[in-house]
């Protein structure tokens, strides 16, 4: 069984609508069984979909066991750090709302009671996270992302044929939090931020007529969907990104999500980190959901 307090903040919503923003990764068919088989409940009383709930109310569902949310995917772990993997789908934290249940931040304390990320990734975006698990840990980790000590390395899906086999962008990004987007231009502005982008070109391929180029793609600075964003400032966005990219292509592709996934972090800080200087945690990206993608390499 899942259980969850809906958030004070939540004032009107369907249950159905609740359970999805709660547990983003719970399949939807499972929350369809679970309703048709009335085991669904809203502080007790058995509900349909559409039942409201507000904050205070108590959810239960009632699931099989392999379908409750999974616990931490660890890759390595000592006393001060964890390097794990991050689903795709899965958010950082808690919404605008307060709600839940299955985050990177659930699945750390439940994993450790102490331990708490120190970078993210978008909620589209997959593959290896550190967290730290005291507090000389988290200083000594925030530190070496700030200082450009540990190196992250992402495989990624771009729309069309780069123009170089590999090469190194440099331009300034420019936030805007009224609509959770990012700008970028070549030259600076006020507010702007430099951003560097390197990419190497793995491979070409070829989907629904489309020219598609995977790309390993390392970022010295880690800036709010820098990657998404300066590709697509060049001609190339990423597949399956709706908000930079190209939504006709997205749709003829049949791509389910974001192409992006951080494949590696390596730490280059021998001072706070000496037991891993030079050590790579890493992750091979899945298959990338993209239904159209069946073309022979070029």
């Amino acid at each position: 069984m899942i259980a969850s307090t809906v958030p004070e903040k939540v004032k009107d919503m369907t249950v159905a609508r609740y359970l999805s923003r709660a547990w983003p990764l719970l399949p939807s068919h499972a929350v369809r069984n679970a309703f048709s088989k009335k085991d669904v409940k809203v502080n007790g009383a058995r509900v349909l979909p559409d039942a409201p709930v507000r904050g205070g109310d108590r959810v239960e569902v009632y699931l099989p066991a392999k379908l409750e949310p999974a616990k931490l995917d660890v890759l390595y772990e000592d006393e001060r750090l964890i390097a794990f993997l991050k689903p795709v789908g899965l958010p950082a934290d808690v919404d605008q709302d307060g709600i839940g249940e299955d985050t990177v931040k659930t699945r750390l304390v439940r994993h450790h009671p102490s331990a708490r990320p120190v970078h993210r990734l978008d909620t589209g975006t997959g593959g290896v996270m550190l967290a730290a698990k005291t507090d000389e840990g988290e200083e000594a980790l925030r530190a070496a992302f700030a200082g450009h000590r540990i190196e992250k390395h992402y495989r990624a899906l771009a729309l069309g044929r780069l123009p170089k086999k590999s090469e190194t962008l440099k331009a300034y990004l420019l936030k805007n939090a009224k609509d959770a987007r990012a700008r970028v231009v070549d030259n600076p502005l006020p507010g702007a931020l430099p951003i560097e982008t390197r990419y190497e070109v793995l491979r070409t391929r070829t989907a629904a007529g489309l020219v598609l180029s995977e790309l390993d793609v390392v970022i010295p600075t880690g800036r709010t969907h820098q990657i998404r964003a300066h590709l697509s400032h060049i001609g190339h966005p990423l597949v399956g990104d709706d908000k930079y990219g190209d939504r006709g292509a997205n749709r003829k592709l049949s791509a389910a999500g974001i192409c992006l996934w951080c494949r590696s972090l390596e730490i280059q800080d021998e001072k706070n980190f000496p037991e891993h200087a030079g050590r790579r945690f890493c992750a091979d990206a899945p298959k990338w959901r993209v239904h159209a993608l069946n073309g022979e390499d070029e």
